[in-house]
């Protein structure tokens, strides 16, 4: 796929607090790329066409309000954010009523992170690059350690139906998170699906964590549950 990609520049001054006076310019980190198929194609459906699948490709099927943030400090807020969990990509709209025609694409960059609502996401480079780097949500900060989600999506393609008796089939997305234990070194370990090889990810504190799972009657497959767990490590790790 094509992309007709130009970067929008602007001279930032002094701290600001909207960017509707500053739509058709951006900032000089080159915050804002103009993406001219933002209106992602991928997986044979047009993602417009709500009809033609169940679930969503997004994180939430329409645009919240949120902030847009650059080494915390608040370069944006009041506008219209969604994260396309397909394309892997962060689309922004200059407010809650701008026509998703006018959608573009945040610049990946470790800098720059957005709140969504209540919900942070932030990009991390692949070993040092952007092109095999991600979006992820913050769910928890701690003292010693973070958690992080990866939103995946499972597709299921449209069917037809063999028979008189059968129905057609919609495309099919299906949310498929995956979970990481994150160190302040920025060193990613991912939980596996199984409740019990989740436990292995906490290391030396793997029997004090199952006990404190099996006392509070926890399903470590449960976002909830794990986050709990999560929380009683990062007690266990913070220096006394």
């Amino acid at each position: 796929m094509k992309k007709l990609l130009f970067i929008l520049t602007v001279v930032l001054a002094g701290q600001f607090t909207g960017l509707s006076q500053y739509w058709d310019k951006a900032f000089t980190s080159d915050l804002l790329i103009l993406d001219e198929y933002v209106k992602r194609q991928d997986r044979g459906i047009n993602f417009d066409d709500t009809d033609s699948y169940t679930g969503t490709p997004y994180n939430n099927a329409s645009y919240l309000p949120g902030k847009i943030f650059k080494e915390d400090k608040l370069l944006a807020e009041g506008v219209a954010l969604r994260y396309n969990a397909i394309a892997d990509e962060m689309e922004v709209k200059e407010n809650m009523s701008t026509s998703d025609d006018e959608a573009k694409v945040l610049t990946k960059s470790s800098d720059i992170y957005v709140k969504i609502l209540d919900r942070i996401f932030v990009f991390v480079p692949y070993q040092g690059g952007i092109e095999e780097g991600g979006y992820f949500e913050v769910v928890f900060e701690g003292s010693q350690i973070d958690f992080y989600k990866k939103l995946e999506k499972d597709f299921d393609e449209a069917k037809k139906a063999t028979s008189t008796i059968t129905r057609d089939t919609p495309a099919r997305f299906t949310d498929e998170p995956v979970y990481f234990l994150v160190t302040k070194t920025s060193k990613f370990y991912e939980f596996p699906k199984s409740r019990n090889r989740k436990l292995k990810v906490f290391g030396k504190k793997e029997k004090e964590i199952k006990s404190y799972v099996k006392e509070k009657r926890l399903d470590l497959n449960k976002e909830k549950d794990l986050l709990r767990a999560i929380k009683y490590f990062d007690q266990l790790e913070t220096p006394k």
